[in-house]
């Protein structure tokens, strides 16, 4: 008898939402943080500090903050691609990944926006461009730049 899938298109499937985590997002890497601690281990990237609760960019900061320890390591940082399977990672791969460790449901828009503007002012028609025809450290010097123009306003 061949297989037709009927089976399973008549089997109803029941399934139930993941709950997210209990707590805020930067809690919850640093108890990570300091669970592999314990065992010898370490994250490969840093937690950054909370942002002033009344700053209205703090989660803006936030994300670029994670995102520039995401690629702080030369090694973890890559040109024409936004993320290998490695997890090398470009500056637009690193604030998408950051928006995904830091549990955000919104799209990376205020962290692109912000790295946007200093990918702009260097000459530079979008982010892609700057990653790709830039150092390493003057890709990293950009979420410096983005954090203190946020910081600043």
């Amino acid at each position: 008898m061949p297989f037709d899938g009927s089976e399973f298109i008549a089997t109803p499937v029941q399934s139930t939402p993941a709950k997210p985590p209990a707590g805020r997002p930067l809690q919850l890497l640093r108890q990570l943080r300091e669970s592999l601690r314990a065992r010898g281990r370490s994250l490969p990237f840093a937690v950054p500090p909370d942002a002033p609760a009344s700053s209205p960019d703090a989660s803006t900061i936030q994300v670029l903050g994670l995102a520039r320890s995401l690629i702080q390591d030369e090694r973890h940082w890559i040109q024409r691609r936004y993320e290998t399977l490695d997890g090398r990672r470009c500056a637009v791969g690193a604030v998408r990944a950051a928006v995904r460790l830091l549990g955000m449901r919104a799209g990376p828009v205020d962290p692109h926006h912000a790295l946007l503007m200093v990918a702009v002012s260097r000459g530079f028609t979008d982010i892609e461009k700057m990653n790709d025809h830039s150092t390493h450290a003057q890709v990293i010097s950009a979420f410096d730049e983005a954090i203190y123009r946020l910081r600043s306003t």
